[in-house]
């Protein structure tokens, strides 16, 4: 089976092009014992904002840079198309399948579509009355339009049956599945060693977005200081929020107020290799999270993966973590985190061994690749 792998709505962004370059692994994992073709699809649309000579060197240098971009797969052929939809693509290279797709094209082939959450119904606060009409339109749409969708959470599957009518064998849930490109196990201290990181720290890896919370994490850490002194707050991420363009400046004002300045670190949005790096020396991974469209979100699927304790808001969709070292806290509290932070702490978690970690990546990465083709050789077989 010749699968296509769609990445046009997910490069550019960290979270989603972490996402799926994660179905990405599991799949090269069991290409060869399956039986599959793998053939990522990317669409070049940047160099058609200029002209002449100029056009036609932005375009070489695009299509250099999306494959640059997933370079690290190598069992997967890259294909640059730049059509509106990948339909002259799907044919030149006979393919069988694509997924995950978020637009409406009538493509030749089967086609599995990708939604995220339903966010905007239960924290309507956070978005404007066009944007949560547009995203019901859309959502709706969807539903209409696929035969088969993925989605990261059995909530964001309740959520499409609940509010959009969808059916429950329409939607595919993926398994919850930790793991890390396994060149993420590698040594990456010297790398940031730029950064001259205290001995001991938290960590939070997350878009700088509201209702991530950071607020409550910066609070309870301000708590947490009062006993323990020496320990510091390291953050990373994109620093901006379109919905609410002065946010970071609150947060940084709050940070001031709590008298954080030098306990408080901002990375910023920084290389994978190096982020994972840092949080492979964290006492735990910080998720305040008031709403995910799967279990933890990245980062704790990262910790995970890393075998480092993980203190998560006790949300409903992030009761779908299955990892021993998760803690829960009750969102929005600052002083349940500042408790469970200490009770972490006071735990000396021990490092997991890497090459028992490498295992339970493969096997997990064996478990979600295996999901993954059962489910579209299903959806191919019953649209041939």
């Amino acid at each position: 089976m010749r699968i296509g792998i769609l990445t046009e709505n997910f490069v550019g962004l960290s979270g989603a092009n972490d996402f799926l370059k994660q179905l990405i692994v599991s799949l090269e994992t069991i290409s060869d014992a399956k039986n599959i073709e793998l053939y990522i699809l990317l669409k070049a649309i940047n160099y058609k904002r200029y002209k002449g000579i100029r056009r036609v060197i932005k375009k070489i240098q695009e299509k250099m840079q999306l494959k640059q971009a997933f370079s690290e797969f190598k069992k997967c052929k890259k294909i640059i198309y730049t059509q509106e939809t990948p339909e002259k693509a799907i044919q030149k290279y006979n393919l069988d399948i694509v997924f995950p797709y978020m637009r409406f094209d009538k493509l030749s082939i089967p086609t599995v579509g990708y939604l995220y959450d339903c966010q905007h119904r239960h924290l309507p606060e956070f978005f404007n009355e066009e944007i949560i009409k547009a995203r019901d339109s859309y959502f709706q749409d969807m539903i209409n339009h696929y035969k088969k969708i993925i989605v990261n959470a059995q909530t964001v599957k309740d959520d499409l049956i609940k509010f959009f009518n969808a059916r429950p064998e329409q939607i595919f849930v993926l398994p919850y599945t930790p793991k890390i490109d396994l060149r993420f196990y590698k040594d990456y201290s010297s790398q940031i060693k730029k950064y001259n990181l205290p001995a001991r720290y938290f960590i939070m890896s997350n878009q700088f977005w509201v209702h991530k919370d950071h607020p409550t994490a910066l609070r309870a850490f301000a708590e947490y200081l009062k006993t323990d002194s020496d320990m510091e707050f390291i953050f990373t991420g994109a620093m901006e929020d379109s919905r609410r363009p002065n946010y970071i400046n609150e947060l940084k004002q709050l940070v001031t107020d709590l008298g954080l300045e030098n306990k408080i670190r901002f990375l910023g949005l920084i290389p994978k290799e190096e982020q994972l790096q840092i949080m492979k020396g964290a006492v735990a991974v910080i998720q305040t999270t008031l709403f995910e469209g799967g279990p933890g979100g990245g980062s704790v699927y990262d910790a995970a993966a890393l075998g480092i304790p993980a203190i998560v808001s006790d949300i409903e969709t992030n009761k779908g973590i299955k990892y021993e070292r998760a803690h829960f806290f009750k969102a929005g509290d600052e002083y349940d985190l500042y408790k469970k932070m200490k009770d972490v702490v006071s735990k000396h978690y021990s490092k997991i061994p890497t090459p028992e970690l490498i295992q339970q990546s493969k096997k997990n990465m064996q478990i979600l690749g295996s999901s993954l083709v059962d489910l579209l050789q299903k959806h191919k077989e019953n649209n041939d």
